[in-house]
């Protein structure tokens, strides 16, 4: 998986919000992996976590990605899922892969090489600009 946050204190996030929490009563019809509401907000995380990690000149506003992986999973628990149902939605190895693949394809669409950083500084410059879900997540150091 991408790392949503790449230190050992941060990885932990969503599961300390998780586990402040705890479990609701309910179970939701559909699995999660199939909630594109969910993966969406997932994705744009991973795609601001991406740029800021490839970056120099671009890091990440921590309180908010933090706030928005809570929000993430209040969004995941208000459409009835269990913290059970989120917790191994977020540790499974083919969601996480599914993510990493379009984190990918959304910086291929906007024209990044990944094997040139300037691109990505030039994609989150945009999307700072632009304050789009992503670039609210950044800011230029």
């Amino acid at each position: 998986m991408i790392p949503l946050f790449p230190h050992p204190a941060r990885t932990t996030t969503l599961a300390i919000a998780v586990a402040a929490l705890g479990a609701v009563p309910g179970h939701a019809i559909a699995d999660l992996s199939e909630n594109e509401d969910v993966f969406a907000r997932l994705l744009n995380v991973a795609i601001a976590h991406e740029i800021r990690d490839k970056c120099e000149t671009i890091s990440a506003r921590e309180l908010k990605a933090k706030l928005r992986m809570l929000n993430i999973y209040r969004f995941a628990k208000g459409l009835g899922y269990t913290h059970d149902e989120i917790t191994t939605y977020t540790k499974d190895k083919a969601e996480q892969e599914r993510l990493r693949q379009a984190t990918y394809a959304f910086l291929d669409e906007n024209g990044v090489d990944r094997e040139e950083v300037t691109g990505y500084c030039a994609l989150g410059e945009v999307e700072i600009e632009n304050a789009s879900p992503i670039g609210k997540l950044l800011r230029i150091d």
